[in-house]
């Protein structure tokens, strides 16, 4: 399956149960929007990542905490956990 970018260049894919998960470059991402989000086979948006802060963008690799979950950290220090069903923000760590 070929994803298209919606605003920088797609680094990372991995494909889940509830579809692919997308990770744009965030350099350069509108601060508006996640840059960590979710497609359907087609490519159709699902969801937007929730972050800890607003702004915030998913800057390292994604990290699988299970079937229902992963993690990925933030460029603001932020160790996020997000619920794959729907987006949501389920552990957000301060790292820094």
């Amino acid at each position: 399956m070929d994803i298209k970018a919606r605003h920088t260049k797609v680094v990372e894919t991995i494909k889940t149960q509830y579809g692919v998960l997308v990770r744009e470059d965030y350099y350069g991402y509108p601060q508006s929007e996640s840059n960590l989000y979710m497609v359907d086979s087609q490519g159709a948006l699902l969801w937007f990542s929730e972050r800890a802060r607003d702004g915030d963008s998913f800057a390292n690799p994604v990290r699988m905490s299970s079937d229902h979950s992963a993690k990925c950290a933030s460029w603001n220090g932020f160790d996020c956990e997000i619920d794959l069903k729907n987006g949501k923000l389920l552990h957000a760590a301060f790292t820094k």
